[in-house]
């Protein structure tokens, strides 16, 4: 491999990597989108990604197609992931983590969302 080869195949790399590092994406806001538990609708996407929406909101899925929505605030840390396959009906015991107490965080489990401790990252 020639030394520019090399350098090309570098920078790709950490091109690729920086907007993981940074955890936005150019032109995303901070917060989060409200999950979209309603049922899909059939209609064009109303935004590409955030800088399309009024100060206060994200462009999120919705109804199964993008459109700005008001955006939801993030507890630190990672939901744990969950391996188990529900056999009862999904149910619902939170809908954002504002709505869990202290640190735990709404988390999507087998069975629906629910409060759970954070993992960190």
């Amino acid at each position: 491999m020639t030394a520019q080869s090399f350098l090309l195949v570098a920078l790709l790399a950490l091109g690729i990597q920086l907007p993981a590092a940074s955890g936005t994406r150019k032109g995303e806001k901070p917060g989060a989108c409200p999950p979209d538990d309603g049922p899909c609708l059939v209609a064009p996407d109303q935004c590409v990604d955030d800088s399309q929406c009024p100060l206060k909101m994200k462009c999120c899925y919705h109804a199964c197609f993008r459109q700005c929505v008001h955006k939801v605030s993030v507890k630190q840390g990672s939901c744990p992931q969950d391996r188990l396959r529900c056999l009862s009906p999904v149910q619902h015991l939170c809908h954002k983590d504002a709505d869990c107490s202290g640190t735990k965080r709404c988390c999507l489990s087998a069975c629906g969302r629910d409060c759970r401790n954070p993992t960190r990252g």
